[in-house]
């Protein structure tokens, strides 16, 4: 197993090196940290429980440093974006690295593509949404996960990683924003592992473009 995990850190970091000269003019790379805590509601079921203010907020936590790195649009998925009057959008790479505690203690590796849509103006403000679709990789075992219906004590290392965020920037300081992020990790309804396993995060943080 700790074969398995060296690759896999290897792995992530040749990624981050080799995108570097791939890096799309005018679109700034980033650092990020953000702190997160679990939340006991299904991602689907998310909006409608913050929205009730009936989030059940659990003892699980979370740190994470990100790096995204910008890449070049595929044609593609820009003309995808022009057909859906979604200009402005920004893709990237993000290599993430979290560490868990509370109910949980472990570390955590995630690689996603990163979209970055057009922000809206809110007086002085900017408010850009963002969603990462990736992989994510636990170090040790992540406790805090729910298990399988059939199998409940069972944790998966490999899962799938999203993240839904929105980014909050002052058009005078632009090079440092806030975030708001829903970390989550499941098994995509049973393509990688088994439908109700997985996790969810509340987070904010900071980035600091570079």
């Amino acid at each position: 197993m700790r074969i398995l995990e060296r690759t896999l850190a290897i792995s992530l970091l040749a990624t981050v090196l080799t995108t570097h000269a791939q890096a799309l003019e005018g679109s700034p790379r980033a650092i990020s940290l953000y702190w997160g805590q679990g939340v006991d509601s299904d991602l689907l079921e998310m909006p409608g429980d913050f929205l009730s203010n009936d989030l059940i907020y659990e003892a699980s936590y979370l740190t994470a440093l990100s790096y995204l790195q910008p890449l070049p649009t595929p044609q593609a998925v820009q003309s995808l974006f022009d057909t859906l009057y979604i200009p402005g959008t920004r893709t990237a790479l993000e290599a993430i690295v979290v560490k868990h505690y509370g109910l949980q203690e472990n570390w955590e590796a995630n690689l996603a593509y990163f979209l970055q849509f057009r922000g809206w103006d809110l007086g002085p403000i900017t408010a850009r949404p963002g969603v990462g679709i990736g992989l994510s990789y636990a170090f040790g075992t992540p406790s805090y996960e729910d298990g399988p219906i059939d199998d409940p004590e069972r944790r998966y290392k490999f899962q799938s990683f999203q993240a839904y965020e929105i980014e909050w920037s002052a058009r005078q300081s632009a090079r440092i924003a806030l975030f708001t992020r829903v970390h989550h990790r499941s098994g995509i309804y049973g393509v990688i592992a088994p439908r109700r396993v997985g996790s969810n995060f509340v987070t904010v943080g900071l980035r600091f473009a570079l």
